[in-house]
Order: structure tokens, then C-alpha cells, then sequence
């Protein structure tokens, strides 16, 4: 599985800007190159760096803290992406805003389907297949959550909750992420 730089160029800088923490009981000789070079956004890497550097984040850093993790996946809802991106995503509607970034994550994360599959009022789910092998998934399923509330309260939709529901479809794991909010109030937008 790959990412683009796009996602993985801020964990970099962690690992560049924390070099007192042991980060050699978390990367490879691999990681360590990558750690070393340019990230280039719109190139491809290994998403096992990115796992491999959030695993020692998050239990040096978070102390196992899964709640922190939802938080920093809250916080690049507006911090990953671009400044068109960011546009993109700002559909003052919590389903269209799921959906296009759903199309978005396809973009930049290859080898796992993502798709809203089903909405309504004040609810969407939003799948990602197959998640076996994904690696560090139990961090980036947080994460995913995290961005997902954030994007719904961002178009209008208030008190956002994110839960699991895991699924078996082709014989693999998917894990189906259920979002819920309450419309705003008659006359207001998102925050």
C-alpha cells in the first residue's frame, strides 16, 4: 500500500523536529531514508513509514491515547490539504462533503476502496475496503473519523460522532465508518 507525500510530510517533520525521542525502536533502515529525503507531496510511498512513524508517535507522544489520535485526525481535516482542496470540501452540505472526500482519499491512498455508501438525515457511512494488511489501521481508522466529524461540523452539521462497524465483503475485513450529527439550526454554517 502507498500514500502520497502530501499525507506523510508533517509526520517527517515530527520525526526531524523530535530527534531525542526513540524513533529506532519504530523505523526501518527504509523509513529512516525516506525520513532523510524531500518529501514530495504529489509522490508515492510506503504507508508503512507513515505507520511505522505514527505507531511511535502515538505511544510516545498520545501515551496510547486513541481519543488524541481522533483529535490530530480532526485537526488535518483543515491542515492536510491545499488551498483548492479545501474548497472542494466546503459544500455547506455534510453528505456532499463526505462524498467528495471520499473521492479525494481514493486520490491520495492507493490499494483501499473508500466510498460513502449510504446517507440520510444527519447520518452517513462511509466504507473503506479491504482493511486487512492496512498498516497501523487501528491509528488511521481514528484518524479517518477525526477528519470525517471535523468535515461534517465544517458544512453545517452539529455534535458530529463517529463510530466502527466492521464487515466482512469478498471474504476480506472492510470497516464501515457511521457518522451522525444534528443538522444547524435554520440559518447558520458550518464553523
Amino acid at each position: 500500500m502507498q500514500i502520497k507525500g502530501i499525507f506523510l510530510k508533517d509526520y517527517v517533520q515530527l520525526v526531524k523536529d523530535n530527534p531525542d525521542l526513540e524513533w529506532n525502536r519504530y523505523l526501518t533502515a527504509s523509513d529512516w531514508e525516506i525520513t532523510r529525503s524531500l518529501i514530495v507531496p504529489s509522490q508515492w510511498y510506503p504507508a508503512d513509514t507513515m505507520a511505522h512513524i505514527g505507531r511511535g508517535i502515538f505511544e510516545m507522544r498520545s501515551q496510547n491515547n486513541y481519543a488524541a489520535v481522533r483529535l490530530h485526525g480532526r485537526a488535518r481535516a483543515t491542515d492536510s490539504f491545499d488551498p483548492a482542496t479545501q474548497k472542494f470540501l466546503l459544500k455547506q452540505d455534510p453528505v456532499a462533503a463526505l462524498s467528495a472526500y471520499a473521492m479525494i482519499v481514493r486520490r491520495y491512498i492507493d490499494e483501499i476502496e473508500v466510498r460513502l455508501e449510504k446517507s440520510g438525515s444527519g447520518r452517513a457511512e462511509v466504507g473503506f475496503f479491504p482493511v486487512e494488511g492496512v498498516p497501523a489501521w487501528d491509528l488511521f481508522r481514528e484518524i479517518q473519523a477525526g477528519t470525517l466529524e471535523k468535515l461534517v461540523e465544517l458544512n453545517g452539521g452539529q455534535d458530529p460522532k463517529a463510530e466502527f462497524r466492521s464487515e466482512m465483503r469478498q471474504g476480506q475485513e472492510a470497516c464501515v465508518i457511521v457518522v451522525s450529527w444534528e443538522p444547524a439550526p435554520a440559518g447558520t454554517t458550518g464553523k
